[in-house]
């Protein structure tokens, strides 16, 4: 069978829990599908784009805090009023770094969009800016394995141990405020770990066999594909 790959990296990545306020701002430890969607939708200047079927794997190597301050100015016309500056209270943001992003896809065009995205691609915030190394066509095999380290899915499919948090799937932006759709339980699985051995070249960065997760490692009997050049797991799934 074939698909198409696009391997991605990041030096950061953060990417909040919906409907989460507190001055402490945890961040997901694998990507959420509406943030598939966005990149999706970065890479082909497409926001309606949500009919189409992907596969991740997404990585990181550490995290830490970061302090943030945000400052609100007041816009009177074309100019800023900066003696009106609103600051609100600094808060903790847990930031992933060292990012790795496998993504497949079935839609050649969607592929290919990531060679000349549209906007900058993004994990997260809109500074933690991504960067495709690799876009290729492959062949890939049938398994009756599947691993979910690195990845997000649907609890109600895949009853698996991990964490558990209702969100969405994508966004509906034809309103001035964004409609999250199809909210329903997923299962994170955490992509922390780090390399078996210093990797040399972009093969050996996103093999599967040279990550070691630091959760255990979550395989389950399913029907997949499998990536036989990275070793990695293929769920192919719809985002609607």
């Amino acid at each position: 069978m074939k698909l198409y790959r696009v391997l991605i990296t990041a030096q950061t990545a953060s990417f909040r829990y919906p409907n989460f306020i507190s001055s402490n701002q945890l961040s997901i430890k694998a990507v959420p599908y509406t943030t598939i969607a966005g990149i999706v939708a970065s890479a082909t200047g497409d926001d309606k784009l949500i009919n189409f079927r992907f596969s991740y794997i997404f990585r990181y190597l550490s995290s830490y805090v970061d302090l943030e301050t945000i400052y609100k100015f007041e816009k009177k016309g074309n100019s800023v009023n900066n003696k009106n500056v609103v600051q609100d209270p600094t808060f903790r943001r847990e930031i992933l770094y060292d990012c790795y992003l496998t993504l497949y896809f079935e839609d050649e065009k969607i592929a290919n969009a990531f060679k000349a995205p549209v906007f900058q691609l993004l994990l997260g915030r809109s500074g933690d800016l991504a960067r495709v190394v690799e876009v290729k066509e492959i062949e890939v095999i049938k398994s009756n394995s599947l691993l979910l380290n690195g990845t997000v899915v649907p609890f109600n499919e895949f009853k698996s141990s991990g964490e558990i948090y209702a969100m969405p799937k994508y966004f509906d932006y034809s309103n001035l405020i964004r409609e999250p759709k199809e909210v329903q339980p997923f299962l994170i699985n955490d992509g922390l770990g780090k390399f078996l051995y210093e990797p040399k070249n972009i093969k050996e960065k996103f093999d599967i066999k040279n990550w070691k997760f630091k959760k255990f490692y979550n395989e389950i009997s399913a029907e997949a594909l499998f990536d036989e050049e990275l070793n990695s797991s293929i769920l192919m799934r719809n985002l609607c």
